[in-house]
């Protein structure tokens, strides 16, 4: 589990990758999109108060914006301000959009939102559960929470090319289905889907990793234990690696937080 000195050297790598996150950012796109869609098959209300999560350069934010035209307000957030800027930068002529850099780990908003959504920034929380717990108070009485994060299977292929050369896994650990469903509480849905990227090697693939700061582990391989892992991972090209995403839902009590 990351700890806050992580959590802050991640929003630093963030940070320093806004400028060219895109160019690298093929898979999160994809998700963003599929968030977008799964947003917009929601009953939502006319003038809908959103709060977005981890925004990053605005790529789910644009993809939402553009299929909920019922939205009033959409108030998108990240830890790093350079991700802020680029989103702002992005859809700055859009009316209903206000940014804020935040550490959506705690909040620094007034609810209550119609709709809280997140996609790929939960994962990078020291305590999870208490960031999902405080997103839920921040909700409507009817209001929705919609989670994208990285599910227990996330870099199968390079977890077992780590394990296969004799180095223990050196990123974050993701969680299994149980316990993001205890982390969700009563009445929320955890849902797997999986999205594969393909890359020309294991240089390309980490190469991915740095160019939108996600590069980050708490503790870092030796030269060699990396060569060895790198050429386990290349013994199938070009290579495949699985992003284990997991879809959380929750619907907030009729009965109000307050």
């Amino acid at each position: 589990m990351l700890n806050e000195g992580d959590k802050r050297a991640v929003a630093r790598r963030f940070a320093a990758a806004a400028a060219r996150y895109d160019a690298s950012a093929r898979v999160q796109a994809r998700i963003a999109v599929a968030m977008a869609e799964r947003l917009a098959a929601l009953d939502l209300p006319t003038g809908v108060r959103v709060l977005e999560i981890g925004c990053g350069t605005g790529l789910l934010t644009a993809a939402a914006l553009a299929r909920l035209p019922q939205v009033g307000h959409w108030l998108a957030t990240d830890i790093a301000p350079g991700m802020v800027a680029a989103c702002h930068q992005r859809l700055s002529t859009d009316p209903r959009l206000s940014v804020a850099a935040m550490d959506g780990e705690g909040p620094a908003t007034q609810g209550p939102f119609d709709l809280i959504c997140s996609t790929l920034a939960l994962q990078w929380f020291p305590d999870a559960a208490r960031a999902l717990s405080l997103w839920h108070g921040l909700l409507r009485p009817g209001g929705r929470l919609c989670v994208a994060t990285l599910g227990v299977d996330t870099f199968a292929q390079w977890r077992a090319a780590l394990a296969a050369a004799g180095v223990k896994a050196a990123g974050p650990a993701y969680p299994d289905a149980a316990t993001l469903s205890r982390w969700l509480g009563p009445g929320g849905r955890v849902e797997r889907q999986d999205f594969v990227e393909h890359h020309a090697d294991a240089r390309h693939f980490l190469l991915s990793l740095r160019g939108i700061g996600a590069d980050y582990a708490p503790t870092r391989l030796s030269p060699a234990s990396l060569r060895r892992a790198m050429r386990g991972l290349d013994a199938v090209k070009p290579v495949d690696i699985t992003y284990d995403v997991r879809w959380l839902t929750l619907q907030a009590s009729s009965i109000s937080h307050g």
